[in-house]
């Protein structure tokens, strides 16, 4: 999926942190960035998809438990912030390309 972005496979690591935490992935990116791994124009193609499907597990416990919603739904809920995440990086990918 990394390749979808034009980004090296090491920018993984950014949606799986932000998938735990909004703040782990956007300090991930950093890092990354700060060691030459990932540009400008790569971390402006991962910020959506952090903000998309970022902190994932808190909101199950604090959203989705604290709202009611049956564990059964979970799946689709987190499915669903994931894939919207995916898309956001082909969108910003075509966006970033333009503008470049």
């Amino acid at each position: 999926m990394m390749l979808l972005g034009g980004m090296p496979g090491e920018a993984a690591t950014v949606l799986m942190a932000a998938f735990l935490s909004m703040g782990g992935g956007v300090g991930v990116a950093v890092a990354l960035y700060t060691t030459g791994i990932l540009s400008l124009a790569h971390i402006a193609i991962l910020l959506p998809s952090i903000y998309l499907m970022g902190s994932q597990i808190q909101y199950i416990g604090r959203i989705l438990a604290t709202a009611e919603v049956k564990p059964r739904y979970y799946g689709i809920i987190i499915a669903l912030a994931v894939i919207n995440a995916l898309l956001a990086i082909i969108v910003m990918r075509i966006i970033v390309a333009i503008a470049m």
